[in-house]
């Protein structure tokens, strides 16, 4: 591992310091993602890690992980923060914001966005976020068998230069590194709806921590957004919890699709970023991808 700060803080028990996380290290991580109840997607750190290697951060005192955060660089012009977490037991010691010091350095003057918890957003404001749109967390269990639509396909290898570009129209980011292996691979699967040749909506379902999660769904239009929902659906085996981070936005087509599912709500983030965000057509994006990275 290399050492990323220079100037280490002594403390009364031990050195602090922070340094870049590898894949392996990360798994500590996960391990705290999955106690705070956020069900991470099996697979999802080493698609994560595909975009930016260097994104990963871990502040340690001696040798024990104590603060996490990644800054993920999309591109040139656009980064992702996520996977902000201090072990519960050094909370309200202040290793959060040492660790957002030396990691904010790495998404230097990009945009950056986010989507924070309600008890960051004044420490989020500090820093330069702005905006506030929430995305519901929504969770329900499988209780029937679901069976995908005849005109709805399984993901491809030949379908993903088709989906990035789909995204990147709907995203306004290009994001062919993350989701080259995220539709296809074991207990991941992805849908696609098309007219003629067109891409006209994608969905992404994955096995979590506790689950399925379910994301992306994007769709041209409402009435393709309940086909690609019970299509990711019919991939999820009966009994089992299901979890998707859907946006509160004008159209509720999502909202009460999911609630006539037996879904509920059980929290919400912020999407917030700092400096010109991209340019997302907001009335395609139905369900996000991930909380960590967007």
């Amino acid at each position: 591992m290399m050492d990323i700060v220079k100037n280490k803080t002594e403390t009364s028990n031990s050195v602090w310091h922070v340094e870049h996380a590898t894949l392996a290290e990360w798994q500590a991580v996960m391990a705290w993602a999955k106690d705070e109840g956020w069900d991470m997607g099996l697979g999802d750190a080493n698609a994560f890690f595909e975009v930016d290697d260097q994104g990963f951060f871990i502040g340690y005192l001696g040798k024990e992980p104590v603060a996490a955060m990644s800054i993920v660089n999309y591109s040139s012009s656009f980064s992702f923060l996520g996977h902000y977490l201090v072990s519960p037991t050094y909370r309200g010691q202040g290793y959060g914001l040492k660790l957002c010091q030396s990691a904010f350095a790495h998404g230097g003057d990009r945009c950056m966005g986010l989507d924070g918890m309600p008890a960051q957003v004044d420490n989020y404001a500090k820093w330069g976020f702005a905006g506030g749109r929430n995305n519901l967390r929504m969770v329900g269990q499988v209780q029937q068998d679901y069976h995908c639509p005849d005109y709805i396909e399984l993901v491809q290898a030949a379908d993903i230069d088709d989906i990035v570009a789909y995204d990147k129209s709907c995203t306004g980011i290009d994001r062919s590194a993350l989701l080259k292996h995220w539709f296809i691979g074991e207990t991941r699967y992805g849908f696609i709806c098309r007219t003629g040749q067109e891409v006209t909506g994608i969905v992404g379902v994955r096995q979590s921590q506790d689950g399925y999660r379910v994301g992306p769904l994007f769709a041209n239009t409402p009435d393709l957004v309940e086909p690609l929902f019970v299509a990711a659906l019919s991939a999820v085996p009966q009994g089992r919890q299901v979890t998707l981070d859907v946006p509160e936005k004008a159209d509720p087509t999502l909202i009460k699709l999911a609630e006539k599912h037996g879904f509920e709500s059980i929290f919400h983030t912020l999407r917030m970023y700092r400096g010109e965000p991209p340019k997302e057509q907001e009335h395609k994006v139905w369900c996000i991808a991930s909380l960590e990275l967007g």
